[in-house]
């Protein structure tokens, strides 16, 4: 996961989200939403609409908000509900944050083995067949007492304590870090990155792996350029210093991994 700024603007200038007829729309279903609360049957058309997947694509950099993988190689993917629109899992008395259905904010990119329960089959080598994991309903508060349960306290949303990590609000490097397997954990066990990893199961063993490919192309440039530094060659460091710029993109599958290495090269093994 990394930091994407909701405010972003493209390379003219335009601001990256759906256009103002979307917005319109979107505010006559939120005042259905709101009228009809738990009876709301949510119109899928209207948050799923096209102007809202090109806006997150671009917004998000064709990734996974939470995994960071390519959305755009070929497979679909889901629009996310941050805060979850029907029912929340650790309330059985939360109507779901009804009013957010078709809130620009409340909408994420997401594949679907982050966003719905989804077994992490097994491995060569590693056979055992896990548990289905994934969001669904579910969204944690270290506070419950901090729960906004309906539209007329939307103006506290911001006083929920929320134990999973808001890559559009909070910045994910400060809470979640990588090893040399590519398995990820939470930076000195924070309760924000455990909560956030086991929400989204981002230790699955295929993500697991892909992400050990990042570290091994991110340590082998690093190891290379420190190299090249230490013979002198600044001009070949300095070429290979712009394809740790490449690794560590925002546009890059995996930045956070390649961020997260360049940040602490020596428990990569680079000295």
């Amino acid at each position: 996961m990394i930091f994407i700024d909701r405010e972003a603007t493209d390379e003219n200038g335009t601001a990256i989200r759906p256009n103002s007829a979307w917005f319109d729309s979107a505010a006559i279903a939120t005042e259905a939403a709101i009228r009809e609360k738990d009876q709301h049957e949510v119109d899928e058309t209207k948050y799923k609409h096209s102007e809202v997947r090109i806006a997150l694509e671009k917004l998000f950099h064709d990734k996974c908000a939470y995994r960071e993988w390519k959305l755009t190689g070929g497979s679909d993917w889901d629009v996310e509900h941050f805060r979850p629109k029907g029912r929340v899992a650790e309330r059985e008395d939360h109507l779901g944050y009804y009013w957010l259905a078709y809130a620009w904010s409340n909408l994420y990119p997401s594949c679907t083995h982050c966003n719905q329960k989804r077994k992490d089959k097994p491995r060569w080598g590693d056979l055992a067949e896990l548990p289905a994991v994934g969001k669904l309903d579910q969204f944690p508060l270290h506070d419950e007492t901090t729960r906004v349960m309906s539209h007329e306290d939307n103006d506290k949303l911001l006083h929920e304590h929320t134990l999973v990590i808001d890559p559009c609000y909070d910045d994910p490097e400060d809470y979640i870090g990588f090893d040399l397997t590519g398995q990820v954990f939470s930076l000195d066990d924070n309760p924000y990155g455990e909560t956030t990893i086991k929400v989204f199961n981002l230790k699955r063993r295929r993500l697991r792996d892909l992400r050990r490919a990042k570290v091994n192309s991110t340590v082998k440039i690093l190891e290379f350029v420190k190299k090249v530094e230490k013979d002198g060659n600044v001009a070949v460091a300095h070429d290979f210093r712009s394809l740790l710029d490449d690794e560590q993109a925002d546009d890059a599958q995996f930045a956070a991994v390649a961020r997260h290495i360049i940040r602490d090269p020596d428990a990569f093994g680079v000295a």
